[in-house]
């Protein structure tokens, strides 16, 4: 364990990897999106670089879920702590949608993204901690009405569930079918990996690295919402875009 005031080091160094591999992935894309000459992260291998980056992201939501719940026994206390942060991460993620429909003309924004996901997880965390093996037998559903083809087109205001029209496009999308499956299995995760809210294997987490990575970790919202501005700014500094 850290100092930071209970926080889990070696999760925030895993964390801090999937912020990394998040940035590299969006400074191709941001590449593509300025015309400029790249590897297409659209296709093999970095579009699956991108989809391991955003399960890194939710399945780590996950195993965190876990670790909060152990230290919050009450039910009553687990349902006001995550309905209070699920609430605000889709608060930001309504933000970000309402930003990106003005950025982008109303074509290819944010329609149900990461952040709207993990909040959505989070509100669900309780219900879904408690449902014991029929948690992973829903979560198995979900990857396959997905894997299968099940889900059949229909309105923008059913794309939070997977449900969208056939022409849809978002350059962030990841509805509850199937992404939710990633989070309740990173939530149970955490019962094998932290078992009681300990880790079963010792982690070295003061090497230097580790460190690092944890500290990225430990501010990957604030980093997530100010990276592509960034990354935009320098790509267009650096290529003579701005003068």
């Amino acid at each position: 364990m850290g100092s930071h005031r209970g926080r889990y080091p070696e999760l925030d160094a895993c964390r801090g990897i999937a912020i990394l591999m998040m940035i590299l992935f969006h400074f191709f894309v941001d590449l593509a999106f300025l015309g400029l000459k790249g590897p297409d992260p659209f296709t093999f291998p970095l579009r699956l670089f991108g989809l391991l980056t955003a399960i890194s992201f939710v399945g780590i939501a996950g195993v965190s879920a876990h670790l909060k719940i152990e230290k919050i026994p009450d039910i009553n206390r687990q349902i006001s702590a995550f309905l209070r942060r699920g609430g605000e991460l889709i608060l930001i993620g309504a933000g970000i949608t309402i930003i990106t429909w003005f950025v982008m003309d109303g074509e290819g924004y944010v329609v149900f993204g990461i952040l709207h996901l993990i909040g959505t997880a989070l509100i669900l965390a309780p219900l879904l901690y408690r449902s014991g093996y029929y948690g992973l037998l829903f979560a198995t559903v979900l990857i396959i009405i997905s894997l299968t083809g099940l889900l059949p087109s229909g309105p923008l205001w059913l794309a939070w569930s997977g449900i969208c029209p056939d022409d849809f496009y978002s350059v962030d999308y990841t509805p509850l079918i199937p992404w939710l499956s990633v989070f309740i299995l990173g939530l149970y995760s955490g019962r094998l990996i932290f078992p009681s809210g300990h880790a079963v294997y010792a982690f070295d987490t003061h090497k230097k690295p580790v460190l690092f990575l944890a500290f990225i970790g430990r501010q990957s919202l604030f980093i997530y919402l100010v990276h592509q501005p960034v990354l935009f700014i320098l790509i267009m500094a650096f290529t003579g875009m701005i003068k």
